[in-house]
């Protein structure tokens, strides 16, 4: 009896976590009265808001002499995702939280993202090319001049 009860409990808090829109999520329930029951919510956050992975523009070397771009980056909704590449997959490393993003109309992109330690920059598109984001060390564009880091803007990896 108290294993119906709380079956029926959790599914009632699934479809109204559900029904009223958190974050956009779905809800699988599985098993029942004789076997364990579990829930299992996934969210579309994960989804990238910018395409493809990116790297840096220097270049460190790797525990076996390997030279490659010092990080890479993927974009998800919320977070910048860095990492680095181990048999062409990427392997995510730590995230920082965007904070605000722009789909520009002339095309591109700025990004204001804040580290965990509270470092705020901006990813912003080089002009005239989408697949490079040129890196700020400030989120104040009247500052852009003096806080670009050439090493540590992003190209789109083909």
């Amino acid at each position: 009896m108290k294993k119906t009860i709380f079956v029926a409990f959790m599914l009632i808090m699934t479809i109204g976590t559900v029904g009223c829109g958190a974050k956009n999520e779905d809800a699988d329930i599985i098993g029942g009265a004789d076997e364990p029951t579990s829930i299992t919510l996934t969210t579309n956050e994960s989804e990238p808001v910018i395409s493809g992975t990116w790297q840096t523009a220097s270049i460190g070397y790797e525990a076996d002499g390997e030279m490659q771009p010092e990080y890479y980056v993927q974009f998800s909704a919320t977070e910048i995702i860095y990492g680095h590449m181990e048999k062409n997959n990427f392997v995510p490393e730590y995230f920082d939280s965007i904070s605000q993003f722009e789909e520009m109309a002339e095309g591109g992109y700025i990004i204001q993202a804040e580290s965990e330690n509270g470092v705020q920059y901006t990813y912003k598109s080089a002009e005239g090319d989408e697949n490079i984001l040129e890196y700020y060390a400030t989120w104040n564009d009247e500052e852009f001049s003096e806080k670009y880091s050439g090493s540590s803007s992003l190209s789109r990896c083909e």
